[in-house]
């Protein structure tokens, strides 16, 4: 599938680049993945809603610069969609009656933030919020009109999210997160030269698409055990 094939030009290089440049040693390296949904907002679609979800997946690698403080590169596949008749705004749309599937893959870096210092050895809560923001670039799957536009787009994540500390390794979070795009062509519905409402391409070209992923990730954290012999 070609979009399996754009996922690993944007993905695997980019993360055999964050493994590589970080060291792998004590507490700070974390593999993880996750499943939840994600949806869009544009011009089908005017606000967030969970009957217009698709499935999607996620995995990453954190590595924690401090207790509070992580970058974290991840790799996330999903189906986007949205429906005129499902979700009829107004009289136009209804006769729009437009509809659309695409895959996304995303690859993006990212910092996070943790507001509480759960992983602190004597800390009494084993939970905390978090933010994260970064910068990346998502690859749909084809086209389905003749709009002029790339298929690969930058987009800017960020959002929040909550940690569970299940046990010294095993980590478990949810979190939702918007991506802001600078195209309005997820919907391949955008402005069109005739003032023809009517028209299927009709839309609002100064309000670009938005698409989210929501759901729960579980990651294991790598320990290193001091060796007690150490040479002087």
């Amino acid at each position: 599938m070609r979009i399996l094939e754009l996922g690993k030009s944007i993905g695997f290089p980019f993360l055999f680049i964050l493994v590589s440049y970080f060291p792998l040693k004590g507490q700070g390296l974390e593999i993880g993945g996750g499943i939840g949904g994600v949806a869009y907002t544009g011009d089908l679609v005017r606000g967030y809603q969970f009957g217009q979800q698709g499935p999607g997946i996620q995995g990453f690698i954190r590595y924690n610069l401090s207790n509070v403080v992580s970058v974290r590169g991840t790799g996330l596949i999903g189906r986007l969609k949205g429906d005129d008749r499902v979700n009829t705004i107004d009289p136009f749309t209804q006769l729009r009656g437009s509809s659309f599937q695409r895959f996304v893959i995303e690859a993006s870096a990212t910092i996070e933030y943790n507001f509480l210092d759960y992983k602190e050895r004597n800390s009494l809560i084993p939970w905390s919020p978090y933010f994260f923001a970064g910068v990346g670039l998502a690859a749909f799957s084809a086209k389905s009109s003749t709009n002029d536009y790339s298929r690969i787009q930058p987009v800017v994540p960020f959002g929040l999210g909550i940690k569970y500390k299940l046990t010294k390794q095993w980590n478990l979070e949810f979190e939702f997160g918007a991506r802001k795009t600078f195209f309005d062509y997820i919907d391949e519905v955008s402005d069109t030269p005739t003032p023809n409402k009517l028209n299927p391409n009709y839309g609002n070209e100064l309000d670009n698409d938005w698409y989210y992923f929501a759901g729960f990730s579980i990651s294991y954290t790598f320990y290193s055990v001091p060796c007690p012999f150490k040479a002087y």
